[in-house]
């Protein structure tokens, strides 16, 4: 979360400006010829690298952006698509908190100067193909490791986005209440006040929020999230700030929400990646380390 979230955020093209979200996370994977993500902020600001042969695409879930786009600015809401030709000077600021969806491309025939597509123009899109898109999008950031199908995954996302924009607007809206709830928004700072509370699960999420475990979990399952997993990540993004300033592993792990150092090693091993590195702890690690608190 936060410094680390905003570093892929510049790897992608997004590159931030100005004070850094400390709730900021985000999750891409980007292989040659296309790149996929989401994110979420609480408030950011963002300048689009320029890329000639790119073109990036934002799908806002919740919330709402302002670009502005060779000077002139463009609105999006929940719900709404925005093509951006990466040749314009392009810079975006979050309206609300906002959780969206976003895609680069070097395209085959999506570009904005052959295409009949509107580039730069916000568009309610709300159908199957669109959720196909967002779901390929999850299964990607699951597995994120290139492989022999990479070339034909970014084919069929250039395919997908052009079928969800032809569908657009041909069928009746159907907006999901999810995104007209922004539970998914709310839930994150019911998660950011409760995560240090060990007994703090998605029952208690629920139940702040006012909501149900079942629509709590639709809301993150359209992230491609679930909320055990969110407040997890939490806990372990702070786990990691905390480490370097305590004394011992067992202070570290109960000032960061876990109940135990078994319950850390558990959650730490299903987050395992480049960016948890103590999620390697060994049983003889912990071993050492309680030895090491007893003395």
């Amino acid at each position: 979360m936060g410094k680390e979230a905003a570093e892929q955020c510049d790897d992608f093209g997004w590159t931030p400006t100005g004070t850094i979200d400390p709730t900021l996370f985000a999750k891409v994977s980007q292989q040659p010829g296309y790149g996929v993500g989401r994110a979420w902020s609480a408030k950011a600001t963002y300048d689009l690298s320029h890329a000639p042969k790119r073109i990036y695409l934002v799908h806002t879930v919740e919330g709402g952006f302002d670009f502005t786009v060779d000077g002139e600015t463009v609105t999006t809401r929940a719900g709404q698509l925005v093509l951006l030709d990466g040749d314009a000077p392009t810079s975006a600021r979050t309206r609300a908190a906002t959780a969206r969806f976003v895609w680069h491309l070097t395209p085959t025939f999506l570009s904005p100067r052959s295409h009949r597509f509107r580039f730069h123009e916000p568009l309610s899109v709300d159908n199957g193909t669109m959720q196909g898109l967002m779901a390929l999008t999850n299964a990607t950031l699951r597995r994120p490791e290139p492989g022999p199908a990479s070339t034909h995954v970014g084919h069929a996302l250039e395919h997908l986005i052009a079928g969800a924009l032809q569908e657009a607007g041909t069928l009746p809206g159907t907006a999901d209440a999810v995104h007209r709830d922004d539970l998914f928004t709310a839930a994150q700072g019911v998660i950011e006040s409760h995560f240090r509370d060990p007994a703090f699960d998605v029952n208690r999420l629920a139940r702040e929020l006012s909501s149900t475990t079942r629509h709590v979990h639709a809301a993150f399952r359209t992230f491609g999230t679930t909320p055990r997993r969110q407040i997890e990540e939490r806990r372990i993004a702070e786990f990691e700030r905390l480490t370097p300033q305590i004394l011992t592993l067992a202070q570290a792990v109960e000032r960061a929400g876990f109940s135990s150092i078994r319950q850390y090693t558990r959650a730490a091993a299903r987050h395992a990646g480049p960016q948890h590195d103590r999620a390697a702890l060994t049983a003889d690690d912990i071993r050492n380390q309680r030895l090491s608190d007893q003395r």
